[in-house]
This record gives C-alpha cells, structure tokens and sequence, in this order.
C-alpha cells in the first residue's frame, strides 16, 4: 500500500474544492452547513475504513495515520469541508440572534436574483433585510425619523430596505442601535402605561434619551446610555416598594 503524500494533483484538488465553497458561502450558505455534516460522515467512513485495515484506532499524530492517497484526499476534503461548515452555521446563527438579516441567504444571492452586481457607484442602493417584521419596521421608522431616504423592494419573498451608498455610516449607526437596545439589556416593558410614562420622564430628566419599540407585540421602552441599573434605580426612588419589571405595578 501506498502512503499518502501530499502530491500536485491533491494540492490543485483542494484549492479548486475551497474556491468552490467560497462560492457557495457567497450564493447559497445553507449548502455549505449540509456539506459540513455530510463531511462528518465522511471523515467518520475514512477513520473507520483505516481503523478496520490498520486494527489501530487512536493516533496521536496525524501524520502518522496510515492512510492511502485515496484516504487521504478524502479525509482532507472531509476537514475543509467540515471547518467552512461550522463556521458557516456559527456566522448564520450570530446574524439570527441580533435580527439583522434573513439567515441563509448568500451575500450575493439577492443580486444574482434581480440581475445586478455591486457597484461603486455612490448612488448604487445598499439593502437589507432583518429577520422579523418589527425590527424591520423600526429601521424604517429610524430612517425616516433621520430624514434618510430610502426604497422597499420584495426580493424572493423577503422584503429589503435600500439607500444610497453616501448614507452608509448613517444607517450603520441607526442598525448598531437597534441591535444594541435589545442585546445590551437597555430595555423595560411596562403592563402600566402610567408607570412606562414615568420612566421615560425619569430619564429625561437625567438627560437620557429613550424611545418607545414595539417588539414581540408589546411595547418596551428603550435606551443605549447610561448605566445598566436604571431601572433599579428607578424603582428605588419613586416606589416605596418594588414593582416588578414587565408587570402592572401592585399597590403597597
């Protein structure tokens, strides 16, 4: 049996086979996550096919395993496969926990959809899409309250927000907002609108800017300074006893 060596044809093998996952991650993502898990069963086949062959099943060093050139392809590719699959999943499920977009969905995918490619032009729009339709609203509502103007375009069942280019850093700082408010834990829901009105007094007066979101059907009270013990600090001061967060406040 012939050892496995790294030879020409491996090298030019693996460097065709990451190119192509590059455009899979940039198309269609979701395929690249199947791959990753079609690569454990894979690397699984190899080391039992070894393991039967060599009646060793531990090694400590890779590179002494005894593997065929064959094996060995196979268990690279199983490698580079499984490595761009977990970081795949890893990316898509951060983007799905702060909302910011559809998951899934290849960066250039909406593109070759609609027939055009990025462009450097500044009036070129930038778009995106969040996850769920309050986050989307709010964007909208955040645009137009900072008089930026912006298009709705329905792409392959998704709806995208779009603006020009010379708008970038505006909207980027609107987005880190609207992520902030719910991942920072600047936030409060108040089941008493009079108790919402006078935490949103309350900080007024502590030069504190809020705004009022609805999210999750209900109406929260957000803000992205200030200390993270606001609301406990406000319920110290203007209640001779505590009232729950997220609850009608109840009479001492």
């Amino acid at each position: 049996m012939e050892p496995f060596k790294f030879s020409r044809q491996t090298i030019a093998f693996l460097c065709v086979l990451a190119a192509v996952e590059i455009a899979i991650v940039l198309i269609f993502p979701v395929v690249a996550v199947l791959l990753g898990v079609l690569a454990t069963a894979l690397q699984l086949f190899v080391w039992l096919k070894t393991g039967i062959r060599s009646g060793k099943w531990l090694w400590w060093n890779p590179a002494a395993v005894p593997l065929t050139q064959m094996e060995g392809a196979l268990a690279l590719s199983a490698a580079l496969l499984f490595s761009v699959g977990v970081l795949e999943a890893g990316y898509e499920a951060s983007r799905l926990a702060v909302g910011t977009k559809v998951v899934l969905s290849g960066l250039i995918w909406p593109y070759l959809e609609t027939g055009r490619m990025p462009s450097s032009d500044p009036n070129e729009p930038h778009s995106v899409s969040y996850g769920d339709p309050e986050s989307q609203q709010r964007l909208k509502d955040e645009l137009k309250k900072a008089a930026i103007p912006y298009t709705v375009e329905t792409i392959g069942g998704n709806e995208f927000v779009a603006w020009t280019r010379e708008h970038n850093a505006a909207v980027e700082e609107i987005q880190r907002k609207i992520e902030y408010e719910f991942t920072a834990g600047h936030n409060i829901s108040f089941d008493d609108a009079k108790l919402q009105q006078e935490f949103v007094d309350w900080l007024k007066k502590r030069g504190i800017v809020s705004d009022i979101v609805t999210r999750g059907g209900k109406k929260w009270v957000v803000w992205t300074k200030g200390p993270d013990d606001l609301v406990r600090q406000f319920m110290k001061e203007t209640s001779p006893c505590p009232r729950p967060k997220a609850e009608k406040a109840k009479p001492c």
